[in-house]
């Protein structure tokens, strides 16, 4: 069975991150900017693989429904 992850959806993204503070060891975040660009973010101790590993096993979890 796939891991659970859990989305904490909320109407503002700053709210969103706000009650990410302290929770998370690294990051990667991605949105789109005010003037519809996609920009992404990463903690600086994650390289880019990994960070890519965790965009891609998140993908899996929203495609195969785990997702709570």
């Amino acid at each position: 069975m796939a891991e659970v992850v859990k989305l904490y959806p909320a109407a503002d993204p700053d709210e969103v991150l706000k009650h990410a503070i302290g929770v998370y060891d690294s990051v990667v975040v991605i949105g789109w900017t005010k003037d519809n660009s996609m920009s992404g973010r990463i903690s600086l101790n994650i390289d880019t693989a990994d960070a890519l590993l965790l965009v891609e096993l998140f993908k899996v979890a929203l495609l195969s429904e785990a997702v709570e």
